[in-house]
């Protein structure tokens, strides 16, 4: 992107502005809203374009605001009633330029599993049907190079959007066994077909009148699953897991960013798994005061310095980003009852963002109890953005609000605080009361561009 303003800026004010309209007219005429391809091409001609880096130049080159106007893509808002639909991806992306948005964070990856060509995680069985038997099928096409040729032609910015803790599904039962690359269910297992034979201490524990007890993949059990089979943040090889399929994508796709969400423990009681506590044991000799919450806490947030260092020495320009809880801690001016990130999830979200392991956080402040109630917000949105200094702040607002009026007062209200941006959740809700012509004639008639 650099390289090419560079490029333009050195040509003559004339050519430049013939060459702007000329880019302009040619990307309108390709991809006007709810237009498509006749014929798909092939996935090794996805992927190939999606290798390479693309300078895009739209309309944005006119703009002098600077605004993170970001939207969350989750796999259930284009892919809510499997098997997914191409048709559906590509109208949301259309649709979020038309209103101005200018980055997409795209959900790639669930619960180990690909919405791209693998890789070392098996395709997601949803891009092929609603039956886990189906994971690992070839579903005929690239998800995230077509997200990312779609976003990229609109002028757009395409964040590969990936859970990181989040290992399997409640209630399905184990993933298949014969899917190539194997789930990382039964890598991180070291699962063997012949003698069957598997482990359980990459996962989750909890303290039980029995013991120290594995989650499990069942709701009724005694360390019931909790959203998900949760993966534990203290064990070596799912970090190293998560880092080497965050470098994969990076290495094979032109995306602009890398999103993660549920970087965190899924609850105060998880997790003292065997090899977590082999670990902390270690640590307690060199420093013998260390509590265990604050081992957890360290040791995440040691991965996400690793991540985000690994990451840019493949490409620099490439953003790190994170969807974090909506409280951080308690405060003076957060009076209401709330469950707060570093001590219940053992998520240091602002440590993140002041040491310098992310360059964005955003905060989730949506669902039902900040939906409805702006001054609690507030409140959060203050303390999240107090923290942002030369980093970002992507205020998170729910798409589902009823009232459109009360999402633009919280944009209106992310601006007034020096927020560098906000996201909305998600590109469903919005797309279910038709905001995108509120956002256009309101709060995003202006183009931005990206901080």
């Amino acid at each position: 992107m650099k390289k090419a303003i560079t490029l333009l800026l050195a040509l003559t004010p004339a050519t430049f502005l013939l060459g702007l309209l000329v880019s302009i007219q040619a990307a309108h005429a390709n991809t006007e809203p709810g237009t498509r391809l006749q014929a798909y091409p092939s996935i090794a001609a996805q992927t190939a374009s999606a290798l390479t880096h693309t300078a895009y130049l739209p309309i944005v080159a006119q703009s002098q605001l600077v605004e993170a106007r970001v939207l969350w893509i989750s796999r259930f808002d284009w892919c809510g009633t499997p098997p997914c639909s191409r048709i559906t991806l590509e109208n949301l992306i259309n649709r979020a330029a038309d209103a101005h948005f200018n980055a997409i964070l795209l959900q790639v990856r669930a619960t180990g599993d690909a919405y791209y060509t693998p890789g070392l995680e098996p395709w997601s069985y949803r891009l092929s049907s609603s039956q886990t038997q189906t994971l690992g099928t070839n579903p005929g096409w690239d998800p995230l190079a077509v997200a990312i040729q779609t976003a990229h032609a609109r002028g757009l910015e395409l964040h590969a959007y990936v859970n990181m803790y989040s290992n399997w599904e409640c209630n399905r039962w184990f993933p298949p066994t014969n899917t190539v690359p194997l789930h990382p269910f039964w890598s991180l297992a070291n699962y063997q077909a012949d003698p069957y034979n598997y482990e359980s201490t990459w996962r989750v524990y909890s303290n039980t009148v029995s013991g120290a007890t594995a989650m499990s993949v069942l709701s009724s059990a005694t360390v019931p699953c909790s959203e998900y089979l949760w993966s534990s943040p203290g064990v070596q090889r799912v970090n190293e897991q998560n880092l080497a399929v965050i470098k994969d994508i990076v290495t094979r796709y032109d995306v602009d960013g890398i999103h993660m969400d549920r970087v965190r423990y899924p609850g105060a009681q998880f997790s003292v798994d065997p090899e977590s506590q082999a670990a902390y044991t270690a640590a307690r000799a060199v420093s013998p005061t260390l509590m265990y919450g604050d081992w957890q806490r360290n040791h995440l947030s040691e991965w996400m310095m690793r991540i985000y260092t690994e990451t840019k020495a493949i490409k620099s320009w490439v953003k790190l980003s994170a969807t974090v809880w909506f409280t951080y801690k308690k405060t003076a001016a957060i009076t209401f009852p709330t469950s707060q990130g570093y001590y219940d999830y053992y998520q240091d979200s602002h440590r993140w963002i002041t040491q310098g392991s992310l360059d964005a956080i955003a905060p989730m402040i949506y669902g039902a109890t900040f939906n409805g109630d702006i001054a609690k917000w507030k409140a959060l949105a203050d303390d999240h953005v107090a923290v942002q200094g030369s980093r970002q702040v992507w205020l998170g607002i729910g798409g589902a609000i009823t009232s459109f009026a009360d999402i633009n007062t919280r944009i209106e209200y992310a601006r007034s605080i020096g927020a560098k941006g906000i996201a909305l959740w998600s590109a469903g809700a919005i797309e279910t009361n038709q905001y995108w012509d509120d956002l256009l004639s309101g709060p995003f008639k202006d183009v931005a561009v990206m901080p």
